[in-house]
């Protein structure tokens, strides 16, 4: 888990995921992160959970759980708990109450003691886990979340022309770097790319077309995946700006870099739908 102290912006509030090394610039500032395990010092064992001994068995105990430290049930229960702790904090709601709070301290996280609603918070802080980790595949669960019909309509490459789309229509042109703004062109949603009622707010009122150059754009960007930032950066912009022909000696995209990002879109889209759950799972809603 990956996360901040002290997070100047909103979006640094919210941590990030990853199974492997970890570049301390996740954020704009240091990043702080936090394993799931750590090493041993015990004679038997080269591995224990990352949890304070005292808070380990009060919350064995009250789960029902068994073992020590440097047991496997232990690590996989900090594993449950951190992914309780993506469920709170990517909560627009928790984000808004305590934004006070949040920006000048640690996330005081609360657990809830009903393990019903403790393992929904779980299960939605997995699918948090899954969108955000770059090294799974995240299809089925940005289908599951939005729908087939839904998410196949999410990033589509184009031509303004309709033509296809050839490898030279891949070179990003457009400036995203620094203080480049790009190019997200609004307009209001086509009939079959509306989302769902139930998470429609949390997309914006509008979408947008995001063009890399003056012919070629990924269609329907709804406004808030645009906008959407992760430790203190605009993802979509960011991404992109990295990868302007300008910066890597004319070349295009390649296919496997317009393929992921279009993932990209999809998996931010997905994030926020998940918005109204993470939210009502906050207020202690289990009916």
């Amino acid at each position: 888990m990956i996360t901040v102290p002290e997070p100047r912006k909103v979006s640094e509030t919210r941590p990030a995921f990853a199974t492997t090394l970890v570049n301390r610039h996740v954020h704009e500032r240091g990043s702080a992160i936090f394993s799931r395990e750590t090493r041993g010092e015990g004679l038997f064992s080269d591995r224990e959970a990352n949890i304070d001994e005292a808070a380990w068995r009060k919350l064995r105990d009250h789960f029902g759980l068994k073992g020590e430290r440097r047991d496997v049930d232990s690590r996989i229960f900090v594993g449950k708990l951190f992914r309780l702790a993506f469920a709170i904090l990517h909560a627009p709601a928790y984000q808004a109450e305590h934004a006070s709070a949040l920006s000048a301290d640690w996330a005081h996280l609360p657990i809830a003691k009903d393990k019903q609603l403790f393992d929904r918070s779980v299960d939605s802080g997995e699918s948090i886990t899954r969108l955000l980790d770059a090294n799974r595949d995240a299809r089925e669960i940005v289908e599951a979340l939005l729908g087939h019909q839904c998410a196949s309509k999410v990033g589509v490459l184009q031509r303004q022309d309709q033509e296809q789309v050839a490898p030279d229509d891949l070179k990003i042109t457009i400036t995203y770097w620094g203080g480049g703004k790009g190019r997200w062109k609004p307009r209001a949603f086509l009939e079959e790319e509306k989302p769902a009622v139930e998470y429609a707010g949390a997309w914006g009122e509008r979408t947008g077309d995001l063009f890399i150059n003056d012919t070629t754009f990924f269609a329907n960007v709804p406004e808030a995946v645009w906008k959407y930032q992760l430790g203190g950066y605009p993802v979509l912009k960011k991404w992109l700006s990295y990868r302007q022909a300008d910066r890597r000696d004319g070349k295009p995209l390649t296919d496997v870099e317009r393929r992921w990002f279009r993932s990209i879109i999809q998996r931010i889209a997905a994030l926020l739908a998940l918005s109204p759950l993470l939210n009502s799972t906050l207020s202690g809603d289990i009916g």
